[in-house]
């Protein structure tokens, strides 16, 4: 197994779904025109179980879009990835090692918190990243978009907390509350309508917390 992530989801949480982050468009709700996204669920399915006795600490892993290799070469199941989650007894319980999560974890739910990788837009000045305001325009100087000043004369030091020019997005970032719209099964493929916009790029694997 690859790409191992943990994830620390409260105890109270009921499951969580991974998704993949389609294209967003717009739907009539209520005589307002919301925007939505589009994610479409991927197969996956519980891999094993971590325990207290053994690791530590009691979780599940989920692998995402197994792949089937040769068994007679002695090549191991793989999958595309692997992901946990820390879960409580009653959940394990209710859900066997190799069950696969589908839609049915989202019946009679209304929001779900969301969960992603924000896009990368690279190396970016302070007026982007920061949104600070920037120098006149005028006057024949070359400090339109610079961060000026970065503090006193003494004590000769950049001081720590000032904003200043790097690399900006690719951070975990985490929507709660997002109200999901509709759900679509159509053609072997199911989409979950979400309201707004979620973090991540095009086919990025997304989080759904349920709660």
């Amino acid at each position: 197994m690859h790409n191992i992530f943990i994830s620390y989801t409260l105890l109270m949480n009921k499951g969580w779904l991974i998704v993949a982050k389609k294209e967003m468009t717009k739907m009539w709700i209520e005589d307002n025109f919301v925007p939505v996204t589009l994610v479409q669920l991927v197969p996956q399915e519980i891999v094993r179980y971590k325990t207290q006795e053994k690791d530590g600490y009691v979780s599940a892993v989920v692998g995402v879009e197994k792949k089937e290799l040769k068994k007679d070469k002695g090549q191991k199941i793989k999958y595309k990835k692997t992901q946990e989650y820390k879960v409580d007894d009653s959940f394990v319980s209710a859900h066997q090692a190799g069950s696969v999560l589908d839609l049915w974890l989202l019946e009679g739910v209304v929001q779900v918190d969301v969960t992603g990788t924000a896009k990368g837009k690279g190396f970016q000045g302070m007026v982007k990243k920061f949104h600070i305001k920037g120098g006149w325009a005028t006057h024949g100087h070359k400090f339109t978009r610079t961060g000026w000043s970065k503090g006193n004369r003494k004590p000769r030091r950049t001081l720590k907390g000032h904003p200043h020019a790097g690399h900006m997005g690719t951070q975990r970032v985490t929507l709660k509350n997002i109200p999901i719209i509709d759900k679509i099964v159509k053609d072997n493929e199911t989409l979950v309508v979400l309201k707004g916009s979620i973090p991540g790029s095009y086919n990025s694997l997304l989080t759904l917390t349920i709660k």
